[in-house]
């Protein structure tokens, strides 16, 4: 029933979107990192890599329900209730998921990266096409928002990974 909820929920949305990234698009690319005393299995464990709604945990987010799949390629999650990821790339240490129903086809990956046996590095990036976001000003302000909203979410993940 979950997998039918699902896939009825990711069709309904696409019909009823029509999102597509406006052209030409502006593509802007903000990337966050955090230094981690663990090594990358550890780490990847602490922060919920596996858990594909702890990030709940992390960002100002009231609800996220897996709606399809358990994280893995091609799952799809709602966020807050009504925006919509899916899993577009996943690895041992990562996962990049995209909003494809929205004007800014915005797309985020988090990974841990393998240092040495006793250290690993968080790297949160965030893509989005800011010409749907508005003017000048309004770009910038959806930048800063992010930059503090993630840079915040990246410091408690390492909190979380780094903890003894």
């Amino acid at each position: 029933m979950r997998k039918l909820f699902g896939a009825a929920v990711f069709v309904l949305l696409a019909t009823a979107a029509q999102a597509q990234t406006p052209q030409p698009a502006d593509w802007i690319t903000l990337t966050f990192t955090a230094e981690l005393n663990k090594n990358a299995d550890i780490a990847w464990e602490r922060m919920g890599g596996n858990d594909w709604c702890a990030i709940v945990k992390y960002l100002d987010i009231k609800s996220c329900e897996v709606v399809s799949g358990r994280g893995e390629l091609g799952s799809i999650r709602t966020i807050n209730g009504t925006i919509v990821e899916n899993v577009v790339a996943r690895t041992k240490y990562s996962y990049t998921y995209a909003q494809p129903f929205t004007p800014i086809f915005y797309h985020g990956t988090m990974e841990v990266v393998p240092l040495t046996a006793n250290s690993s590095r968080l790297v949160y990036t965030l893509i989005w096409n800011q010409t749907a976001v508005g003017d000048a000003a309004a770009q910038a302000a959806a930048r800063d928002s992010r930059r503090q909203r993630f840079q915040a979410a990246v410091d408690k993940m390492a909190a979380a990974a780094n903890a003894p």
